[in-house]
């Protein structure tokens, strides 16, 4: 069993680097602030057999609410939901990074998470220091329909809050949240 585990962990992870060299090559980068196929005043729709809903993700940025927080000690909050009848993948990395950053300071032992079923919100601790700055996340989650398994999804986001830390206040936490949406297969002729 535990065979067949390595074997179906490499096919999903392979996927992932199929779908990151087609990101590199241009193939299949979507932006997200633009409408998709189907969306918006005039446009066409989609092509028969065709998937709209961003579900294998190729490096887009979302740019989150701003947030204020208090100098010193807080928390990076993770927070990933996705509707019902899904889940994380377990046989693939749930994997969060975040860059260096002189305003929000994370502990080097914890800037580079690769969990598999972790348990959300991730929480990371953090180091504040009064400044601005846009503090990144760099997050890519691997997610399965809940019963039938043999469908699973790639999201490769960067999420990105405009941070204040301000001297003194109560907050001591940010928050990034990231909604997953799976895509919509148009219905092909015949």
């Amino acid at each position: 069993m535990k065979r067949w585990a390595g074997i179906v962990a490499m096919i999903v992870l392979g996927v992932a680097l199929i779908a990151l060299a087609l990101s590199a090559a241009g193939v299949i980068v979507r932006d997200k602030s633009a409408p998709g196929p189907g969306e918006g005043a005039g446009a066409a729709p989609a092509a028969p057999g065709s998937l709209t809903g961003g579900a294998l993700t190729a490096g887009s940025t979302l740019r989150l609410a701003p947030q204020t927080v208090t100098a010193g000690a807080g928390t990076l909050r993770v927070q990933v939901t996705m509707p019902d009848g899904y889940k994380l993948n377990d046989q693939a990395p749930f994997t969060a990074i975040w860059p260096d950053n002189p305003v929000a300071q994370v502990p080097a032992e914890s800037r580079d998470i690769r969990i598999i079923l972790p348990e959300l919100p991730l929480e990371v601790p953090v180091t504040f220091a009064v400044g601005q700055t846009d503090l990144a996340l760099d997050l890519t989650v691997y997610w399965c329909e809940a019963v039938n398994e043999t469908l699973c999804f790639v999201d490769r986001t960067t999420l990105v809050v405009p941070l204040t830390v301000l001297p003194d206040g109560d907050a001591h936490a940010v928050t990034f949240e990231r909604a997953l949406v799976p895509p919509v297969v148009q219905d092909t002729p015949g």
